[in-house]
């Protein structure tokens, strides 16, 4: 049997969950009353709204303005979109926490927030200067 990751994150409002993450060039895969689906590599991730998410997690939802549940980091292909991304992620109401730079001379990232607060982290692997295996 095959097995897929699906992620789920609670959000505030829907509408605007969606228009910021399409405006980041995600591609939805689905829209319904309680939850809008994107396709980000190859794992869905599912923005269901807070209510709904209660009642699936059986829990109350974190404060992300205070706390943090998961950090989610997805693969760039290159410098240039990680720098890109960072203007975008502005542009679209998002908060860059992290500016594009280098990490360990072989990482170039960003982080940001989205409009809930759930934390991203957008990461290049430069191949040619990654460190041997231990």
């Amino acid at each position: 049997m095959t097995q897929e990751l699906w992620l789920n994150l609670p959000v505030k409002d829907l509408k605007k969950t969606k228009a910021f993450f399409t405006s980041l060039g995600f591609e939805t895969m689905r829209d319904a009353p309680e939850m809008v689906g994107f396709k980000i590599g190859n794992v869905p991730v599912m923005m269901v709204s807070h209510t709904q998410f209660e009642k699936y997690a059986l829990h109350k939802v974190t404060d992300t303005s205070n706390s943090s549940e998961v950090l989610i980091s997805v693969a760039a292909p290159d410098r240039k979109y990680v720098d890109s991304m960072a203007f975008t992620v502005e542009k679209a109401g998002g908060k860059v926490f992290s500016l594009p730079s280098e990490i360990q001379g072989w990482l170039y990232s960003c982080a940001f927030t989205d409009l809930d607060g759930h934390r991203w982290n957008l990461l290049y692997m430069d191949p040619g200067k990654m460190p041997e295996p231990l």
